[in-house]
């Protein structure tokens, strides 16, 4: 070996980077399995990218001494390279296949030169000058073939396998290859199959594969969405969550038509006791500020139980995600403090008691070393945690930094301590939904690519229809939430969020540039346009006047005006109370009020409160920091119930708004009454979800976002401005329908704007497919 070589280099390609000095092939810091040939091939492709490099150079570079079927180990290695980066060869991104001649390199590296590197590393001969294209090769005898295939072959399995045994302690896999989305894997109990959703048909079915390959089976029908599935214990059956009519049920798992029994009518992430006899599911889909309520049902009949609720009520738990413990007693949760503070607990479900786990100091380090160590975590709904079988450990993902990833909380099974944590993955993700097999030893997750911007649609507000194609107006690198679009169309407000920062930013309309207007860390995330497009106002968290203030202690809100003349803040009313609401949704027609929804907490009796948001008008005027009062007047409250979303009709006569129920089910309805108060008129049907109604210019239509079947479009409903009502059923805008891009399921960072010939609105692209790493129980 030379003595002489030069230092160690990785190079990088989309979400891969290739070791030379180690040897390895990573995908988002994580190894995976790949090893000798096919290792050497791809590193003498990515020393001439772009270029093609032929048979006969690969065979001189390989095999210069050696006779070996070069179409066949070449065919093998190109084919193991594909199925590594999750690649095709009818629609290359990484490797394209020069027909006769050989292959060519197309993806951008980001890596300084290599050149010299990639020849010292491997040890082979320099690349010689590309000759003209050959159509013939040496054919070598049957018996000869044979013989040096088992050899090389054998020669490279033992080196693969020592390979992982030094390298490799979390090999990932790539599992499932559809376009699309795949998420939410469960283990058949011989971990040899999974299920998972797949929107590969144009909606979500559930569908069954092996994990070692092979065509997946749709086991599920109808024309609503399936999804969210999870295997019981005896391998038999599949519990899902349908939106064909909404609720939970169970069906064979290896399908069957008609055979689907419905064992609850509402619920989300329905999980399997250990025993197989009830389900354990939640309430929401996403909390979004609202405590999710969970419920258990027996699968052979009964109504849904509720559980966890004293649990949650007695310590102020914001719930994320729950879970059977092991022993089929208990059920753990996993939630928030009033302080924001990440806590695990667990709860008898026979006699309600309940233990608290206790994170070690190591394990309470980590997660500060993840949030920058300010111990801040980004508050998005867990879908799933995951125990494993033994109960000594327990895996969920969380976002740190904007990241999404995957964790592992090792367990003492007799305390339920966490003793240790690991972050399995590293990279920007999302990685989510992680599922363990029974064996403890692998677990499934699904990793997507999620781009979110706003585009723009040319519109006819008055017909209520889009009238062309759409485009993405703000930049693939941040994603681009809760828009505000001037009156007149020439300015779009957005909030920028971008790893663990979220700015204001504006958009000149239709191709300007992107400026960044604040960034303030204390923003609260969404502006809104004052009427002539020259003031901008928003709400900022202000910290508690605690002395000595509390670490991570809570912030109240306040709001905030910016001038595009001046570039300058003015701090507007008094603190708003931390916990509770308070966000601005419109501006009064004349500019000197806006229409506010703010929390209240009322007392009840006993020792009970109703929680409300309440909708008020507050006057726009002077600098009020020093009022101790709120200003201006409540127009609308309902006892247990959030009010949002209120906007003023164009001529100022009415309010239209969406009542959340803040604890029985996910739904928003839409009503709308007159702007000075008074009495409400219904203007939806109570479908899963009405919101972010807004008006027309001329205050004949009403459109929103409605989240029926379970993927989120625009629709139209004509108003009658004089009587205050209705006028006929709501009709379809748009029909946006995955895959491809659609309406961003994290509706509360969603937000419609429109004027009479534009309409804008928040779309997600996030493609992604079921990996697995092994060995996750060392």
């Amino acid at each position: 070996m030379s003595t002489n070589r030069p230092a160690p280099r990785v190079i990088r390609f989309g979400s891969f980077e290739l070791d030379l000095e180690a040897c390895e092939l990573r995908k988002s810091g994580l190894r995976l399995k790949f090893a000798g040939q096919p290792f050497q091939v791809l590193a003498i492709l990515l020393e001439n990218p772009g270029q093609v490099v032929t048979r006969e150079q690969l065979q001189q570079r390989l095999w210069p001494d050696t006779f070996v079927d070069v179409d066949h180990s070449l065919n093998t290695a190109i084919n193991k390279i594909r199925e590594v980066l999750g690649d095709s060869a009818e629609n290359p991104r990484f490797i394209e296949t020069i027909p006769r001649r050989g292959y060519r390199f197309l993806a951008t590296m980001n890596a300084p030169s290599i050149a010299g590197g990639l020849n010292d590393s491997l040890e082979t001969p320099p690349l010689p000058p590309i000759p003209a294209p050959s159509r013939a090769y040496n054919r070598i005898a049957v018996i000869a073939i044979s013989l040096v295939a088992i050899t090389t072959l054998s020669a490279f399995l033992f080196f693969e396998h020592r390979t992982h045994a030094i390298f490799m302690p979390h090999a990932l896999t790539r599992v499932t290859f559809d376009d699309g989305l795949q998420i939410g894997a469960t283990w058949s109990p011989d971990s040899r199959f999974i299920a998972y959703s797949s929107d590969r048909g144009g909606k979500f079915d559930v569908w069954v594969r092996l994990v070692s390959g092979g065509d997946a089976v749709q086991i599920t029908k109808g024309p609503g969405h399936n999804w969210q599935p999870d295997w019981s214990p005896d391998g038999k059956s599949i519990v899902y969550r349908s939106e064909d009519g909404g609720g939970l049920f169970v069906i064979p798992a290896l399908g069957g038509e008609g055979q689907a029994k419905k064992i609850a009518s509402f619920g989300y992430y329905p999980r399997w006791s250990p025993d197989g006899s009830q389900v354990l599911f939640r309430t929401h889909l996403s909390p979004l500020g609202i405590t999710n309520r969970f419920f258990v049902v027996e699968v052979n009949g009964g109504q849904p139980r509720e559980i966890l609720a004293d649990l949650l009520a007695r310590h102020n738990l914001s719930a994320d995600a729950a879970a059977w413990h092991p022993d089929g007693k208990r059920v753990s949760l996993m939630c928030h403090d009033p302080g924001g503070t990440f806590t695990l607990w667990t709860q008898a479900l026979s006699d309600g008691t309940e233990l608290q786990s206790r994170f070690m100091p190591e394990v309470i380090k980590q997660f500060a070393e993840a949030s920058s160590g300010t111990g801040a975590v980004e508050f998005t709904s867990a879908a799933k945690i995951s125990w494993s079988s033994s109960g000594d450990a327990i895996y969920f993902d969380r976002i740190y930094r904007g990241a999404r990833n995957l964790w592992k909380l090792t367990m003492d099974p007799a305390t339920l301590a966490a003793v240790a944590a690991e972050r399995l993955t590293t990279a920007a993700g999302p990685d989510s939904q992680p599922a363990i097999s029974s064996d403890g030893k692998k677990l499934a997750f699904t990793t997507q690519n999620r781009l979110v911007r706003a585009w723009l649609f040319p519109f006819d507000a008055s017909a209520g229809k889009v009238t062309g194609r759409g485009k993405a107006i703000t930049s693939s690198g941040i994603a681009a939430w809760l828009p505000n679009l001037s009156r007149d169309g020439s300015k779009l407000a957005y909030s920028a969020a971008y790893g663990d920062k979220i700015d204001l930013r504006q958009k000149i309309l239709p191709d300007g540039p992107e400026t960044t207007l604040l960034a303030d860390p204390n923003f609260g995330g969404f502006a809104i346009w004052s009427p002539d497009a020259a003031r901008l106002l928003y709400r900022v968290f202000i910290p508690e006047q605690v002395s000595p203030a509390p670490p991570n202690s809570l912030k109240g809100g306040r709001l905030k005006l910016w001038s595009s003349a001046t570039r300058e803040e003015q701090l507007l009313g008094p603190l708003v109370k931390p916990s509770l609401d308070l966000e601005p949704y419109d501006w009064a027609p004349d500019g000197k009020s806006a229409l506010v929804s703010i929390g209240s907490v009322t007392p009840r009796d006993g020792n009970s409160t109703s929680r409300t948001t309440d909708i008020w008008r507050i006057p726009i005027g002077a600098e009020s920091s020093e009022q101790t009062n709120l200003p201006g007047q409540r127009l609308f409250s309902l006892a247990d119930y959030g009010l949002y979303q209120e906007h003023f009709s164009p001529d100022g006569r009415w309010i239209v708004f969406v009542a959340c129920h803040n604890s029985v089910s996910f739904e928003c309805t839409l009503f709308a009454a007159p702007a000075q108060g008074g009495s409400w008129t219904n203007l939806s049907e109570g479908h899963f979800m009405d919101d972010k109604p807004r008006w027309s210019p001329d205050g004949k239509m009403i459109y929103y976002v409605s989240g029926r079947a379970g993927v989120y479009n625009v629709r139209g409903l004509r108003f009658d401005p004089v009587r205050g009502r209705a006028v006929g059923a709501s009709f379809p805008v748009t029909s946006f329908a995955s895959p491809g891009p659609i309406i961003a399921n994290n509706i509360t960072a969603v937000e419609l704007t429109l004027n009479q010939k534009s309409l804008v609105i928040v779309l997600e692209e996030s493609p992604g497919n079921i990996w697995m790493l092994d060995n996750v129980d060392r």
